[in-house]
């Protein structure tokens, strides 16, 4: 098992990469169940801009900053694969 770097700005590249690889392989259905497929897009929508937040700050010396925002992206795409409202494209 590989060591995970306990430097934040290693450790938020690593999270980056391998959240953007993850979120290559979901997609959020387009119809309406209980939700509406507008507010699924909507936070879809939001994943994406936490993952451009999470590359910006960590372009910009931020490390702690970036791994806050990716794990709110994640944390976000995990809600919509536990509802069943994104599905794995594999």
């Amino acid at each position: 098992m590989k060591d995970l770097s306990e430097d934040p700005a290693e450790r938020a590249r690593e999270y980056v990469a391998s959240f953007e690889k993850a979120l290559t392989e979901f997609h959020p259905v387009d119809e309406d169940s209980l939700v509406r497929a507008e507010n699924i897009a909507r936070i879809s929508d939001t994943i994406h801009r936490y993952l451009q937040d999470a590359r910006y700050y960590l372009e910009n010396d931020k490390p702690a900053t970036s791994l806050a925002s990716v794990a709110y992206a994640e944390g976000l795409l995990d809600a919509l694969t536990f509802l069943e409202l994104a599905k794995s494209v594999k």
